[in-house]
């Protein structure tokens, strides 16, 4: 696992002194506000300094790899991993036809009841309040036009 961090803190030191010469090509501050190479500058910077402890703690850290568990999942997490798969896939299919309203009560439904094993009652409830805010966050408060459902109703 530490040679690992290592490759992957050395890809992501490349990546962020990229993302810093890349960024110091535009303004980095417009007339009164930040310019458009600002949020890229200090992304890069914020990367090369989570990716240098990535590396200098790879080196520090003493050997635990035979006390881990190991790195692959079991067999339930890659049941779990499918089914999450295989409801987001109907989620996409169903979008448009029945649009985003219902379509979003049914994935936060089935995966509540399915997944998180709550209860019919509950998995409803907390289905019904995300979808119902995130439709309501999207629709009137962000102006977004979402998907209807095929009646051509908003829900």
């Amino acid at each position: 696992m530490r040679i690992g961090d290592r490759v992957f803190g050395m890809i992501c030191l490349g990546l962020s002194f990229w993302l810093i010469i890349e960024a110091l090509r535009y303004d980095y501050l417009t007339r009164f506000t930040p310019g458009p190479g600002f949020a890229p500058f200090w992304v890069g910077v914020l990367l090369g300094l989570f990716s240098l402890y990535l590396i200098v703690d790879s080196y520090i850290r003493k050997n635990k790899e035979k006390d881990e568990k190991p790195v692959l999942p079991g067999r339930s997490s890659l049941q779990r991993i499918g089914l999450i798969i295989i409801i987001l896939v109907g989620y996409t299919l169903v979008l448009m036809p029945i649009g985003f309203l219902l379509s979003t009560l049914t994935l936060a439904f089935l995966l509540l009841y399915f997944l998180e094993k709550y209860s019919i009652g509950k998995s409803l409830l907390y289905s019904a309040i995300f979808s119902g805010g995130a439709f309501l966050l999207f629709q009137y408060w962000m102006e977004v036009d979402l998907p209807k459902s095929w009646l051509g109703l908003g829900f």
